[in-house]
């Protein structure tokens, strides 16, 4: 879970009075020392070419613009290189799988990017291990910097052993900088590594890193890490001799007043300051996702590696071709002239975006890949009636809008219906479907339902797995998913159903809803409590049956268990077919009762 309203405001106040005291800003008075301009991304998930219609607050209108994308990307980074003495290019991890890029390509066009812009190292997330060990290590091959992680033990995976390097040291005026990889413990349920690699304690991992650069004389430490935010920040409480945390796994998005008057809803601000337990100031930053932005953050050390000045910013990657707003039927249209040079002259008064025209050669680059997966992506197979949000725990923020589903997914529970339906089209009985929010990657926008959308939906080639459960551990089951999800260990592992309903009680502790019900429907629609003593088969994706987030009951059940091969993504698209049109049924599955809605936001 991302930090309450009240925890914001508290970081906030810690960032205003660590840079009164201790950091001037750059354009001001400071001391003689190394400057070092730091760009860095994260979880661009094999969007190469981000973002056809993103939003923006623009002089108080809704406005739709192209963002993001690598060839965007490449001109900022070569503009902002060209401009400062010493940078660093450095990507957070979850560089691949979400897109048909992936689908097509397993990565090797988001390398070939990368490799373009001159990345110097990346941290590895969890979703590099999704096609298993060996995929990753095709990716570190691809790659022409240094993929690091310093808590991944892999000696014992052939495929990896002695691949993955801890950290990366770079040289700047003759001044030393390290930059340390971290990867979070949770992949070993939020992917598939394998039983052979080991992911270690982070705080322990740092503090031996740390003590390691500072013996060879390196005084200056960037941890790059693929933790979440939150987890960045209570690292930073707990670690020394480091200076800055560059982060990902959370999507979040940092800044202040620029990105709220765009519309957007900031989490914290760029750069967040947090006091570690000696007092000294570590800046935490994030650069949301998707490639839609690049976090830029330039800093000056003094010759005992101190933060003596530090500022920067996210920037929003905006497309100067297609500028819309909503006619008075509520269609998106071109803007005029006029109103596109006013939309203009806004944006380059705000520091948070950036109208970027494309490097040629990256989309010339792209148009090649593109070519290669335009008929997968426009093959239209279903209409949708209304916008299927996706969110993974109610009342949550859909990224960064402010919007709040208060029962969940939209689009969660009809994929749990495709299931349902595969099953009774092929003639086995199953009474639930289960689906972990995390299985679900976005929104389907009503309009028509293309392939490209259904693999971008769901993209890990899972397949629908059969187990069967007593009506107690189905129960247990939801509610280890639930904690898992609520408590921070993994906001994927929030459960949607079909078959069933469940009841949630969170008035005594919002932040440990209890299940207290669990119903079945019967063939007249009647709902009556499941009974605990009774084996229920369940169809649930291949990842979660196999324990994956956090679905340890369902990894250890001992009953009926049967991989029905038939991959999700494919199944979807023969419901889709067959129904012809999509639309959100009346409930999710979920009903909560005495909750009062904190703030959240989703990753």
């Amino acid at each position: 879970m991302q930090l309450f309203k009240k925890e914001i405001l508290s970081l906030l106040m810690v960032s205003l009075i660590a840079t009164a005291s201790g950091c001037n800003d750059l354009n001001g008075s400071r001391a003689s020392g190394m400057t070092l301009t730091i760009m860095h991304m994260n979880d661009s998930h094999s969007y190469a070419d981000g973002s056809s219609d993103e939003e923006l607050t623009i002089n108080g209108t809704a406005t739709y613009f192209e963002m993001g994308g690598y060839p965007r990307l490449t001109t900022k980074v070569n503009e902002i290189r060209s401009s400062v003495r010493n940078s660093l290019l450095l990507h957070a991890g979850d560089a691949v799988q979400g897109t048909l890029y992936f689908t097509r390509y397993e990565g090797k066009s988001d390398f070939e990017f990368l490799n373009a812009m001159g990345v110097d190292a990346m941290s590895i997330g969890n979703h590099e291990f999704d096609r298993g060990p060996e995929y990753l290590q095709k990716f570190i091959g691809y790659a022409d910097f240094p993929v690091i992680s310093a808590n991944i033990d892999a000696t014992a995976e052939p495929s990896l052993a002695g691949v993955i390097k801890p950290y990366l040291v770079k040289e700047f005026d003759g001044e030393k900088v390290g930059v340390i990889g971290l990867t979070t413990t949770t992949t070993e349920f939020s992917s598939t590594p394998g039983d052979n690699v080991i992911f270690n304690d982070i705080t322990s991992t740092v503090d031996s890193y740390v003590t390691q650069l500072e013996s060879e004389g390196i005084n200056k430490i960037i941890l790059l890490t693929h933790l979440g935010y939150d987890q960045d920040l209570e690292l930073a409480k707990s670690v020394e001799g480091v200076d800055i945390i560059v982060g990902g796994h959370s999507h979040t998005l940092l800044g202040g007043e620029d990105l709220e008057s765009l519309g957007k809803s900031p989490a914290g601000p760029y750069p967040t300051a947090v006091r570690n337990g000696e007092g000294d100031s570590i800046y935490v930053v994030q650069s949301w996702q998707h490639t839609l932005a690049l976090g830029r953050l330039d800093v000056e050390f003094d010759d005992k590696g101190s933060v003596t000045a530090i500022k920067g910013s996210p920037i929003l990657l905006l497309g100067e071709n297609s500028i819309r707003q909503k006619n008075e039927n509520g269609d998106k249209v071109d803007v005029d002239e006029a109103t596109r040079a006013s939309i203009v002259a806004a944006v380059e008064k705000n520091g948070a975006a950036a109208i970027v025209a494309e490097d040629s050669v990256a989309s010339a680059k792209l148009a090649v890949y593109t070519d290669g997966i335009k008929e997968m992506e426009t093959q239209v197979i279903a209409y949708v009636s209304s916008d299927l949000y996706h969110t993974r725990i109610p009342f949550t923020d859909i990224y960064g809008t402010g919007v709040q589903l208060p029962y969940g997914s939209y689009i969660a529970p009809v994929v749990c219906e495709s299931m349902l339906w595969k099953m009774e089209q092929v003639g086995m009985k199953v009474d639930f479907a289960l689906q972990n929010g995390g299985g679900v990657r976005k929104t389907v926008s009503e309009g028509n339902l293309t392939v490209g959308d259904v693999y971008q939906l769901l993209p890990f080639g899972n397949t629908l797995f059969l187990l069967e459960l007593t009506g107690k551990e189905f129960q247990e089951a939801l509610q280890e998913a639930i904690d898992a999800a609520i408590k921070g260990n993994s906001s994927g592992a929030y459960p949607y159903v079909a078959g069933c309903r469940y009841t949630v009680d969170a008035q005594t502790d919002p932040d440990t809803p209890t299940v207290t019900l669990v119903e079945k429907q019967d063939q007249s629609g009647a709902w009556s409590p499941i009974s605990d003593e009774q084996t229920y088969r369940i169809v649930a994706n291949s990842y979660i049956a196999e324990g994956g987030d956090y679905y340890s009951i369902l990894g250890e059940s001992t009953g009926y268990r049967l991989d029905t091969g038939f991959v999700d993504a494919e199944v979807f698209m023969e419901y889709s077919i067959a129904m012809g049109t999509l639309k959100r049924d009346d409930s999710t599955g979920i009903i909560y009762y005495n909750f009062t809605p904190v703030s959240r936001s989703s990753y």
